[in-house]
């Protein structure tokens, strides 16, 4: 006789455990979760105050007034994560804005914006697709300075006289502070420091 096999063979489906669905795990309401957490702790917070309080010799009004201000105290030195993460995110937006700036400042000088105009171009160049993942995007912020240069032309730099983008400041030595020759007849009078 063949006695009955008690493992299952590869084929047989195993049978599920009883009291729990097959394959699916049992849901719960976290924020209910927290939330009983929450008052779980608060009255432990509470009973123990109560008794160390008591073992102090206070009386049940005093003991309010000392689990009052103990309260006061803690909420008063635990810290505000929201407005923490409200500055922090306050800081890296303005970190990011000096980076597009001074990007788009540099940008805007390597296509010959004059310098005094530069602001006028920061201002008017729509950056908002120049940052990818808080980080500046190089080709979109070149092409907005393009943009605004290709709508108004006249901020962009007037080319120099020698063309290599210098200008000529004061006169070249050979007559005159604006670069003309002086007149040959016209006669200079010598001062001296006895002429007065």
């Amino acid at each position: 006789m063949a006695e009955p096999n008690p493992t299952p063979t590869p084929n047989e489906p195993t049978p599920a455990p009883q009291g729990t669905p097959q394959g699916n795990a049992p849901a719960f309401d976290y924020d209910k979760l927290a939330s009983l957490i929450t008052g779980k702790q608060s009255v432990t917070e509470d009973t123990v105050l109560k008794s160390y309080f008591k073992e102090q010799g206070l009386s049940a009004d005093e003991m309010k007034e000392a689990i009052g201000a103990f309260k006061k105290q803690k909420a008063k030195n635990t810290p505000d994560f929201a407005k923490m993460q409200s500055e922090v995110e306050s800081a890296n937006n303005a970190k990011l804005m000096a980076e597009v700036n001074q990007s788009a400042t540099l940008e805007a000088v390597k296509q010959g914006v004059d310098v005094a105009t530069v602001p006028y171009v920061l201002k008017i160049a729509d950056f908002s697709k120049a940052v990818t993942d808080g980080k500046v995007n190089a080709e979109k912020l070149t092409e907005a300075v393009k943009k605004v240069l290709d709508d108004i032309p006249a901020l962009k730099g007037k080319p120099a006289e020698n063309g290599t983008g210098v200008k000529k400041i004061g006169g070249d030595g050979n007559g005159t502070s604006d670069g003309t020759k002086p007149k040959a007849n016209v006669p200079t009078k010598k001062w001296n420091r006895f002429n007065i």
